[in-house]
């Protein structure tokens, strides 16, 4: 199973308070998604991805999050999230064209008894991932883990038929980190479709020329745009190694058939055969 990681700066943090008062702090709650989504809460409709509010009440609320995309049909994704006073949510999603295909996480903190350490519990879908902190396996989720340093850890979920997820998260004195996240499930698809969606191999199983080779990326993978520029929505993901019929070409991008489908890929992670 190839490697493949995503690193998300966590912007959980405890809001700086100052004086006392017998009334609750605020809560806050951020929701960044890929691509943009329609964010409903309690069934209404406040906006869209990226979306924040930093006065809400504390408790428990149902977030909706409909992806906006023209081209491709993305599976939503829905869940109840607790907001804690005092502390911002961060809410983080990355649809796909199936449930499977999602992967995203909820990051928040809640106040523990301990005011002088901070603890950290995992749980994840599926549950029995092998969770690594800082790069020490620590078991399997759902796991809790008291007395974590204070401060940033990176947390690392593997299991075999997923892809591989890091989140980075900070760890804050007084209180726990939870991080519930969510994996992408690996496809074992590697042939390309023609244009008429069958398979049409070449020389040693690639696909007829012309066509490109994706390349070895720092990601571990390479997004598939819909149109031939880095702002434009993002279709799919490919990995290195993968061959796909090369349908048409602009300066610095190649446009590829994927899955019956058409986009493009940056030609500085491409080779190109014809």
């Amino acid at each position: 199973m190839k490697k493949v990681s995503f690193f998300f700066a966590c912007l959980v943090m405890v809001f700086a308070l100052s004086g006392c008062s017998l009334r609750k702090p605020p809560s806050a709650l951020q929701i960044n998604t890929t691509p943009s989504a329609n964010v409903f809460i309690d069934g209404k409709l406040l906006g869209k991805t990226p979306y924040q509010a930093s006065d809400l009440k504390a408790g428990e609320i149902l977030v909706k999050l409909i992806p906006e995309s023209t081209t491709q049909a993305m599976v939503s994704w829905e869940g109840k999230v607790r907001l804690n006073p005092g502390v911002l949510t961060l809410v983080e999603q990355d649809f796909a064209a199936t449930e499977a295909g999602n992967s995203g996480q909820v990051l928040t903190l809640e106040k523990i008894k301990d005011n002088k350490n901070a603890s950290l519990t995992v749980i994840s879908d599926p549950d029995g991932i092998v969770v690594n902190l800082d790069g020490e396996a620590k078991g399997f989720t759902p796991i809790t883990i008291d007395k974590v340093g204070v401060g940033d850890h990176q947390i690392t979920l593997t299991k075999s038929g997923f892809l591989e997820k890091t989140v980075r998260a900070k760890a804050v004195v007084g209180y726990k980190l939870i991080a519930t996240i969510k994996l992408s499930q690996e496809s074992t698809a590697t042939v390309t479709p023609s244009a008429s969606g069958s398979v049409t191999p070449g020389p040693s199983g690639s696909p007829a020329k012309p066509y490109v080779e994706i390349k070895e990326t720092p990601t571990g993978w390479l997004r598939v745009r819909m149109e031939p520029n880095t702002n434009a929505t993002e279709a799919a993901r490919v990995k290195p190694g993968e061959k796909y019929a090369l349908l048409d070409e602009q300066t610095g991008w190649y446009k590829i058939r994927f899955e019956t489908k058409e986009g493009w890929v940056s030609a500085d992670y491409a080779t190109k055969y014809q």
